[in-house]
């Protein structure tokens, strides 16, 4: 296989990943926006310039979560439960 063909494919895929990722930021971003008005509500607009930086609060707000597991519960089946029901409901 000759190499300006790989680069081209590999410059193909990385400008289709980018855009990509860039109609999500702006799909989340719209989806907030109508969601906000629908609620009569202004909307996401207290982290940063226009309420773009919210999806990074929020992302960052949902890595420092703490997961709580109750004292009597079986930790392997309270992290599992939640994939077992909905594999059983996706299988029925």
């Amino acid at each position: 296989m000759d190499w300006s063909i790989l680069i081209e494919k590999l410059i193909l895929i990385a400008i289709i990943v980018v855009a990509s990722l860039v109609v999500a930021l702006y799909s989340t971003y719209a989806e907030r926006k109508v969601a906000a008005f629908i609620q009569d509500r202004r909307g996401p607009n207290r982290a940063g310039p226009f309420g773009l930086l919210q999806p990074l609060a929020d992302g960052a707000k949902f890595f420092f979560k703490e997961d709580v597991i109750p004292f009597a519960a079986n930790k392997w089946l309270f992290i599992l439960g939640p994939a077992l029901a909905m594999t059983a409901a996706l299988m029925t």
